[in-house]
């Protein structure tokens, strides 16, 4: 553990990695306006703990303090922009400050993931952004930047004279999951969950055969998270499912099924799961019968009911229903979706899974 001026560490560290999961978001840092809190510059400003990994001397992957760090980079560059093409003496500085601390050989010096990365180069680098680039926290800020340095007049020397008192007590984290600890750190932010779940699968060896499931029946991440939503649904006992605790829930189910069999074999399980709910999202069917008793569910908006289908349809491809019974339950399905959307006193789905739960076990 040890305290040091943010500046110094953006210094010191050639190359500094992120992690694949990690997204810049709203919870970026507006140092300038920690220069109207105290424009005198009497005080330290502490920002905290900020969790490294050291990779080598003057490489660092960053656990936690992303938004820090590049908050700070994007005002440097700010400084950078509003001071260009003024004078000698500034050109100088500027060039001093972009080598510094902001790249190392021809790369920026942050590395970010691969959605970020696009649009903070092309922020570096002096590149045209696109209208839905500038909607994004990274340009806000440093939109915000530009213009409080503008408009307030401040100087560059004040702004550095500032930066000379932020610091942040770095800590390693060699002995601990990486994964985990940011995961605990920022449970409370929307994160990317999908990310998450791909760098454990990534870990244990198996990251092609989950490829091979998203390209083959989710192509589109808002389908892969309503199946991993509802495959852990089935597994839960249809209590109601956070979708912001999938790689939770996801990790929980894995390690637990890891006991019982081997991870080539819980691939396959889950394919088949994701072969089954991309055929109910499609009303992918052989039987004609079957078909209508889908497209009647999906045109009365039972996507709630989709959970509860898959483990019955599972059922069905293993042989322990009948088509009559399978179109049956489907039947029963529909019935409620169409006096749910007429009724709003209705029965909630739950307390219907009791019932054909019951009609099952009876047939």
């Amino acid at each position: 553990m040890e305290v040091v001026n943010l500046l110094d560490f953006l210094n010191i560290a050639h190359d500094l990695y992120t992690l694949n999961y990690a997204r810049c978001d709203g919870e970026l840092v507006n140092f300038l306006d920690l220069m109207t809190e105290d424009e005198q510059f009497t005080r330290k400003i502490d920002l905290g703990i900020m969790f490294v990994n050291q990779k080598s001397l003057d490489q660092y992957t960053v656990v936690d303090g992303l938004n820090r760090l590049l908050s700070l980079s994007l005002l440097l560059h700010a400084v950078c922009e509003c001071y260009k093409k003024t004078t000698p003496q500034n050109e100088k500085a500027i060039r001093t400050i972009r080598t510094k601390y902001l790249i190392h050989g021809s790369k920026p010096k942050l590395r970010l993931n691969e959605a970020d990365a696009e649009i903070y180069s092309k922020i570096i680098n002096g590149e045209r952004l696109s209208g839905q680039e500038k909607a994004t926290p990274m340009f806000v800020l440093l939109h915000n930047f530009w213009s409080q340095i503008k408009e307030e007049k401040l100087q560059a020397a004040n702004i550095f004279r500032m930066l000379q008192k932020i610091t942040v007590t770095l800590v390693e984290t060699d002995s601990v999951s990486k994964r985990n600890l940011y995961y605990k750190l920022n449970s409370s932010r929307k994160l990317d969950q999908i990310l998450l779940i791909e760098d454990f699968l990534r870990e244990n060896g198996v990251e092609k055969e989950w490829e091979s499931i998203r390209k083959l029946y989710f192509p589109r991440e808002r389908d892969v998270i309503r199946f991993l939503k509802d495959f852990f649904i089935t597994k839960f006992n249809y209590k109601k499912f956070d979708p912001e605790r999938l790689y939770e829930g996801f990790v929980n189910y894995f390690e637990t099924m890891m006991q019982y069999m081997s991870e080539d074999a819980l691939m396959a399980k889950i394919r088949h799961s994701a072969k089954l709910y991309s055929d109910i999202l499609n009303v992918n069917f052989e039987s004609d019968e079957i078909k209508r008793a889908f497209i009647e569910i999906k045109k009365h908006s039972g996507e709630d009911t989709y959970a509860y289908i898959l483990d019955v349809y599972e059922d069905f491809t293993n042989n322990n229903l009948s088509e009559a019974t399978f179109l049956e339950i489907l039947g029963t399905i529909d019935e409620y979706l169409r006096n749910r959307n007429i009724n709003e006193n209705h029965v909630e789905f739950n307390e219907l899974i009791q019932y054909l739960n019951a009609f099952i076990t009876c047939k």
